[in-house]
Order: structure tokens, then C-alpha cells, then sequence
């Protein structure tokens, strides 16, 4: 498989819908927090992270910000 490089790779993202964008964006999120926490000495579970994203996307949506418990 051949890498992009940056200017293919932004010629690929702006075409994509808003929906699209928005839905890799997320599905990015455990890896840069995994990659974040490893780095300050505090590693966690990549799998732990996504099946916290998966468990607040089926959450409903609503106006009150969700407490940490």
C-alpha cells in the first residue's frame, strides 16, 4: 500500500460530506487519547477507550453535560 502525501490526503477529505468527516474524527479519538496517555507515563487499553466512545454514542443526546462519576 503507497502512503499519501498531505496534499493528496487533503484533496480526498474536502469532498467528503460533514457526516463523514465528523464520523472519522471520533473513530480517531481513542488512538490520539492511547497515544496521549502512553506518552505521559499513564498507558490505557485502546480497546477500553472505543468501547467508551461506543457506549456516549448510544447515549442520547441531551442538553445537560454528562457528570463523571
Amino acid at each position: 500500500m503507497r502512503l499519501m502525501d498531505w496534499k493528496q490526503t487533503i484533496k480526498r477529505w474536502r469532498p467528503l460530506p460533514p457526516q463523514e468527516q465528523a464520523r472519522i474524527r471520533r473513530s480517531r479519538i481513542p488512538l490520539n487519547v492511547a497515544e496521549s496517555m502512553a506518552f505521559e507515563g499513564e498507558p490505557v487499553a485502546l480497546a477500553t477507550l472505543r468501547a467508551e466512545l461506543a457506549r456516549l454514542e448510544r447515549r442520547p443526546a441531551t442538553s445537560k453535560p454528562v457528570l463523571a462519576s
